[in-house]
Formats: C-alpha cells, sequence, structure tokens
C-alpha cells in the first residue's frame, strides 16, 4: 500500500494512534509506523509517538506554498513547479478529508455535484460585487451550450468584478461561437487568454478556491470548495503562471492573425508559430482554419485572402 493511498484511508478514518491505523489499513505495525513516519515528514500527519493528529489539508497547502515562496530567490522556475504539484495534490485530499469530516471543522469542504457543478458553487459560494475571478476553462463546449437565460445571469454577476481573467484552450479561438461568447463576456471586462492543453479546470475568487474532484478534469460534474485566503494566493500565483505563458486574443478575434502577419514578413510557419508562444502543430491547426475560413487551399491563396481582408479592415 502506498502512502497516498494510506492518507486517504486516515483521512477518511481518522484513526487514533499508529495500532489503529494498522487495523483500518490492514497493514503490520511496523509497516504502519514507517508510513506515519513518512507522512509526517511531509506535513501530512501530525501527532507525538504512537498519536496521530490530522491538519487540514488548507493549512499543509500553506505552509508547503511558505516553504516554496522562501525558494522563489533561488529558482523560479523549481517555485512555480512546486506549486503546480501542490494544487495537483490539493483535490484528492480535500475529497478524502470531506469524507472524514466533522461538522465542527473550522475549514469546511463544500462539493457540488451534476452538470453544472461548476457554475452552481461559485453562485453559491463566490463574493460576486468585488474583486477578482481567475478561471481556467480547458473545455468550452458546456459553456457554449448555456441557456441565454444563465448567460445573462453571469454577465450581470462579473460585471461587479474588479476584474476577471479566463484562460480558455487555444483551440477556441478557431471557434466562432467560442469567440463570439467571449466578446459578449468581454463587453463587462472579462479578459481571455489562450493557452495550449491547460492542465486543468478550477478558478479562485478572493479567498475562495474552486477544484475539481480529480485534478485535470476539463469539464467536471463533481466540484469541491474551499474559502481559505492561503490556499487562494497560492492558486492566483499558479494562475499567474499559467497567464503569462498564454496568448492575448487577438483583435481581429482570430487565432491566426498574428501567425500570418508573421508569414506575410517571410517567416515560416513553425518560427512564426514559436515566436508567438504556440507549438507548430496549433500553428498548422490555425492556419488550417484561416484556409477554411477563406475558401482557399494554399498558403499562396491564403496570404492573398488574408492581406485583402486586412486591407478592407483598415
Amino acid at each position: 500500500m502506498n502512502d497516498d493511498t494510506v492518507l486517504a484511508a486516515v483521512y477518511r478514518g481518522r484513526p487514533a494512534t499508529i495500532e489503529d491505523l494498522a487495523t483500518l489499513t490492514h497493514l503490520t505495525a511496523h509497516e504502519a509506523g514507517a508510513a506515519v513516519e513518512r507522512l509526517r515528514s511531509r506535513g501530512l500527519l501530525g501527532g507525538l509517538g504512537d498519536s496521530l493528529s490530522y491538519p487540514h489539508p488548507a493549512a499543509w497547502a500553506a505552509g508547503a506554498v511558505s516553504e516554496r515562496s522562501a525558494e522563489l530567490r533561488r529558482s523560479t522556475r523549481d517555485v512555480l513547479a512546486g506549486l503546480e504539484q501542490i494544487v495537483t495534490d490539493l483535490p484528492g485530499m480535500l475529497r478524502q478529508w470531506s469524507v472524514g469530516e466533522a461538522s465542527a471543522d473550522l475549514v469546511p469542504v463544500l462539493t457540488r455535484h451534476g452538470p453544472q457543478a461548476s457554475e452552481d458553487l461559485w453562485y453559491d459560494t463566490a463574493q460576486h460585487d468585488s474583486g477578482t475571478l481567475n478561471a481556467v476553462l480547458p473545455e468550452v463546449d458546456r459553456f457554449l451550450a448555456t441557456g441565454d437565460e444563465r448567460v445573462v445571469r453571469f454577465v450581470q454577476a462579473l460585471a461587479g468584478k474588479e476584474s476577471v481573467h479566463v484562460i480558455v484552450p487555444t483551440s477556441a479561438a478557431d471557434d466562432p461561437a467560442a469567440m463570439e461568447r467571449m466578446r459578449r463576456y468581454g463587453s463587462v471586462g472579462v479578459e481571455c487568454r489562450l493557452l495550449d492543453d491547460p492542465p486543468s479546470w478550477f478558478w479562485v475568487d478572493g479567498d475562495q478556491l474552486a477544484v475539481p474532484f480529480e485534478w485535470g478534469e476539463g469539464r467536471p460534474t463533481s466540484v469541491l470548495g474551499v474559502r481559505h485566503a492561503a490556499l487562494a494566493g497560492m492558486a492566483r500565483d499558479y494562475f499567474e503562471s499559467l497567464w503569462q505563458r498564454a496568448d492575448p486574443i487577438s483583435p481581429s478575434g482570430h487565432g491566426w492573425t498574428p501567425l500570418l502577419r508573421l508569414m506575410r514578413q517571410g517567416i515560416t510557419l513553425e518560427t512564426a508559430s514559436r515566436l508567438v508562444g504556440v507549438t507548430p502543430r496549433t500553428g498548422r491547426r490555425r492556419v488550417a482554419a484561416a484556409m477554411t475560413h477563406y475558401g482557399v487551399s494554399t498558403l499562396f491563396a491564403l496570404g492573398v485572402a488574408w492581406a485583402a481582408d486586412s486591407d478592407r479592415a483598415a
């Protein structure tokens, strides 16, 4: 049994001693003691000797973030990688913790289920009248299918925020419906950026953090929320690292515009893709979408059609 499985079991069952843990997990006393020492060294379990105590996952994450922050001057890349690992581990820890939770917990974990779980959690818990909202939406098709009534409700709620930053997948730039929806949200100050393969759905609003049951889900139907200033700060730092890597949406609303502008100067598609911060595969997909848009089959014809369109727009 690996340490993560042991941790899940003890979070659910809350054994008071190592002996109780051994009984719960069917480990030998020696194996249970060794697992406890490893988990204590990571800050995931507390207690002295045979007695066990349980720091909330929020407290563990806050401590881990503090340690990473102290290392910031030495290696920004390592700090960001550490933040990503903390965010990745957190959903599973919160999920297991909530199963064994006592009602008197100082940091309750909220859950919502169903097709609209992510939206429902935000409506029920977030502070809509001020502050900032940062969100990552790896899959936009369900949000495009949202009815006009919910869109209007979102627009009204988001209008009260000081700033709203949203990361969507790069492929959204090739979807006219997605671009139109983003322009609608843009009318109330929502700023979107494009990122190849966003890591997971999540959002942070003030001191409220929401994550999927399983990190990596792009369209979750079960979500977890926790209000905790340190966790929210960690999530904002991680979001900011993704935001800096993401591409602003071009004024024309087409993801191919920056590529074609560079290619018009004689730069190859592969080089142009790297210059705008996307993979060559994404660059090829954007150019293919542009060809479809203009009804052409060659790069030369695409250049002519796009230049004529740009001149008319100017």
